[in-house]
């Protein structure tokens, strides 16, 4: 019993000693210049955490892997391997880079090393001990390593244990790493023989624009896209709605300005500046990404509170026929929206070098606003949108604009067309597309075509909201919804567009969208894509490849009036095809249990005007004689 007791008593005391000891850690820990230490290992810092703080392991990054001399070719013989990203696609600069590096190594030592991709099977590992040669963002931890110390504007090229890391976030960050490894391999290659420093190491921007912007947490870089006017698409993939806000969050750290947001059907937009560049951001829920996009300055305009204006007419809609008499060749898409201030909206217009369609425009317009109009007034024209850069439907207004200059005072011209450098990948995956090798793109045609006739061009971008008079405008798709893939079919460019109404009555614009176009559509709106009025896409030719796409597309449209951009002598021809007949109602072997009507957009000179608000049944048809 007393041997307890003392043991106790020893007990007691030792327990006040430390409580007194951590007493005085936790005091001292309070005051201003509390000693922590901060060793250095690497490139990493971390520092010990005083007395009182919170000492849960924290998640750290691993020390940077030990880097090797990389022996790439000995004396006539190679085992490793030159390796690109198994999703980059097959004109991609990445791809075209990595076989630009083996083919020099091979000019310079005799020997080509192996080229593959990053796939390997599931449960499997990337063999870390092998030499290779890694360009672009392939799934090694390697090249991990090496872009979680890259901007966005950054290209490296480092060797990261026994890897060569060959990274940029752009096509032109890839180029430049590309072109600087080639010269290291130049610089340590003789014949039979390369051998890679291990200290190798080279780094710059090369992007100033896409440097501007912050890097982006919690989601998986993909890649970059080339837009039109000079803009760059950053995508990045499994990430979250929490994500994306915070995101713009950091953007206004950046010193970026919000102009604008917009919601729909779960999927977020918004759109920056500063006081060099805009960058429109988008959150698509259907598949958990994020599209970064930033351009040169560009405000977007049409704003709702800017949208002050006066009721001196009613809105209606206008189709213009153009199939021609001969041979029923060539329909084209020629469309007019007369808003109720008396401003208009055009779409397309029609062909190349085609004065009578310019003028079949420039008769309507006239006709449509001579009630209202004052002697020696230009006809305003608040947007002239173009669908996409085809013949047929931008043609005419590049080539006649001369034709209106006297007639019309233009605000705005609106497109998204693809860029010149996703046309020339899009020619060179399909040699197909060469005979529209003048039409993939025309950015600076339509900005001097809108500058002649006193506006500006303005790319457009997916959940953007243009306000005019009477009608709402909301961009559901453009081709950047469909990058980073290569434009299968350049009618893939073409941009679908909801116009609502102030009365209700929704009208569905389509221009020449394919099946994949509509299908992204319908994924990431649904049914929001309901719409009164529908024109029918593509004037219900192909789908390029992708029937289900747009028959999935058209059962969210389910309109009661079709809007048929063809003439009589076509049509028959494909109202019978699956993707159209799906518009008509089970009577007639279709899905769509509100069709009640087909306009027909017609032959030259052929004129339909939907009154808005529109009644089934009450279009004025004007048919053109011989």
């Amino acid at each position: 019993m007393k041997h307890t007791t003392k043991l106790l008593a020893l007990l007691l005391a030792l327990i006040m000693v430390l409580g007194a000891t951590m007493l005085t850690s936790c005091d001292s820990g309070d005051q201003p210049g509390a000693d922590t230490t901060t060793p250095t290992i690497g490139d990493q810092t971390t520092t010990t955490p005083a007395a009182d703080a919170d000492t849960t392991p924290a998640e750290t990054t691993p020390a940077p892997t030990v880097s090797k001399d990389l022996v790439v070719v000995k004396d006539g013989d190679s085992t490793a391997r030159v390796i690109r990203s198994e999703n980059a696609a097959a004109a991609s600069t990445q791809v075209v880079s990595a076989a630009d590096i083996r083919v020099l190594i091979q000019d310079k030592t005799g020997v080509a090393p192996k080229i593959d991709t990053d796939w390997v099977k599931k449960g499997q590992e990337h063999d870390h001990e092998l030499v290779e040669i890694l360009v672009g963002n392939t799934d090694y931890s390697e090249s991990q390593e090496v872009y979680s110390q890259l901007t966005y504007g950054q290209y490296m090229v480092k060797v990261v244990g026994n890897k060569l890391v060959v990274a940029g976030y752009s096509d032109k960050a890839i180029t430049e790493a590309a072109r600087q490894a080639k010269k290291i391999i130049e610089q340590n290659s003789t014949e039979g023989n390369l051998v890679i420093p291990a200290d190798t190491y080279a780094t710059g921007v090369v992007d100033n624009m896409l440097n501007q912007l912050p890097g982006y947490e919690n989601g998986d870089f993909d890649s970059t896209y080339s837009c039109g006017v000079g803009g760059t698409l950053l995508l990045l993939t499994d990430t979250t709605m929490d994500a994306y806000k915070a995101y713009l969050t950091k953007l206004s750290g950046a010193g970026f300005t919000q102009y604008t947001t917009n919601e729909i059907n779960g999927n977020s937009f918004a759109t920056y500046t500063n006081d060099k560049y805009t960058v429109n951001l988008g959150f698509y829920d259907y598949e958990d990404s994020a599209r970064i996009i930033i351009e040169p300055l560009a405000k977007p305009v049409g704003l709702k509170e800017e949208n002050v204006y006066t009721k001196v007419t009613t809105p209606q809609i206008t189709m213009l026929g153009l199939e021609a008499f001969k041979n029923g060749a060539g329909n084209g898409l020629s469309m007019i929206v007369r808003l109720s201030d008396g401003r208009f909206i055009i779409i397309d217009g029609g062909f190349t070098n085609n004065a009578t369609d310019a003028n079949l425009i420039i008769n309507q317009l006239k006709e449509q606003s001579k009630d209202y109009l004052k002697s020696g007034e230009k006809i305003t024209v608040a947007a002239w949108i173009i669908t996409h850069a085809h013949g047929d439907h931008s043609g005419m207004i590049v080539t006649q604009y001369g034709l209106f200059k006297n007639v019309i005072k233009l605000e705005r011209m609106l497109g998204n067309i693809l860029s010149d450098a996703e046309r020339n990948k899009a020619i060179e995956l399909d040699p197909e597309n060469r005979w529209e090798a003048g039409e993939g793109g025309q950015s600076n045609k339509l900005a001097s075509t809108a500058k002649a006739l006193g506006g500006t061009y303005q790319q457009i971008h997916v959940g953007q909201v243009f306000y005019y008079a009477d009608v709402k405008l909301d961009v559901l798709y453009t081709v950047e919804s469909f990058a980073p893939k290569i434009c299968n079919a350049f009618n893939t460019s073409s941009n679908t567009i909801k116009f609502t109404f102030d009365s209700g009555d929704t009208f569905l614009m389509t221009g020449d969208t394919t099946g994949n176009g509509m299908q992204i559509a319908a994924k990431m709106f649904g049914d929001y894509l309901q719409s009164d009025l529908l024109q029918v896409a593509h004037h219900g030719y192909s789908t390029h490849g992708n029937d289900s796409g747009m028959i999935y597309a058209y059962k969210y449209v389910d309109p009661p009036t079709l809007l048929w951009p063809q003439g009589k002598t076509a049509n028959p021809n494909y109202t019978g095809k699956g993707y159209n007949k799906v518009l008509f109602s089970k009577e007639m072997g279709g899905d769509n249990p509100n069709y009640k009507e087909t306009l027909l957009a017609g032959m030259v000179g052929d004129v339909i005007i939907c009154p808005i608000p529109y009644e089934v049944g009450k279009a004025i048809v004007t048919r053109a004689t011989k």
